[in-house]
This record gives structure tokens, C-alpha cells and sequence, in this order.
């Protein structure tokens, strides 16, 4: 149960790593000409660095994760993130999810689910 736990957590911190970077990079708008200046400015903006914290830490309980379930198992799981981006992006940002865009999600579900039986 706590491997299940642990994937859970790592998964739920990797969506809200992708929601808060998007919403950073909304406050910080479309990105002229990148350059090392530009790297600084996109790294600690507070949703940008929140979000690759966010990340940071669902690699390190990833690691836990591989150490006690078999990775043919567990990588499966990580597409339940998919579902869940989408799903956030739909809430927080107000993106637009079309019919085939929902038709995949269900897909990526159903194989989720099939790939969680052992």
C-alpha cells in the first residue's frame, strides 16, 4: 500500500509541477529572444520555481518508488498524470478540451487501469 501511496504522491506532484509552471509562464507572457538573462527571469519566478520544486520533489519520491516496485509496473502508472494535466489545465487555466481530446484521456485511463492489474 505505501508503494501506492508513494506513486500517487509523485504523480500529483509532477501535475502541480506542469500547472504552476504554466501559470508562471502565463504571468510572464510570450518569451521574445531566450537568452541566460531571460533562463533567470523564467527560473525564479515564484509559480516557475514552485513548479520545478514541485518536480524536484516527485523525482525523488520517484526514486523510492523504482527501488520497491518493478519499473515494467510502475512507469504505466505515471500516465495518470496525463488525465490529470488535462484535467487541471481545463479547470485552472480554462483551456478547452475537445471530444477527441476526452475520447484519448479515456483511453489513457482504461490503460492505466489495465496496466495497474497485476
Amino acid at each position: 500500500m505505501k508503494s501506492y501511496l508513494l506513486v500517487a504522491c509523485s504523480v500529483i506532484l509532477g501535475v502541480l509541477g506542469q500547472l504552476f509552471m504554466k501559470k508562471g509562464m502565463l504571468a510572464l507572457g510570450p518569451l521574445d529572444e531566450p537568452n541566460i538573462m531571460t533562463a533567470f527571469a523564467i527560473v525564479f519566478q515564484p509559480w516557475v520555481f514552485g513548479g520545478l520544486f514541485a518536480y524536484g520533489m516527485a523525482m525523488v519520491i520517484w526514486v523510492a518508488v523504482l527501488g520497491r516496485l518493478d519499473l515494467s509496473y510502475a512507469y504505466p502508472l505515471l500516465s495518470s498524470g496525463y488525465v490529470l494535466v488535462a484535467l487541471g489545465s481545463w479547470w485552472m487555466f480554462g483551456e478547452q478540451i475537445s471530444a477527441t481530446r476526452w475520447a484519448g484521456i479515456l483511453v489513457i485511463s482504461a490503460g492505466v487501469v489495465l496496466s495497474a492489474k497485476k
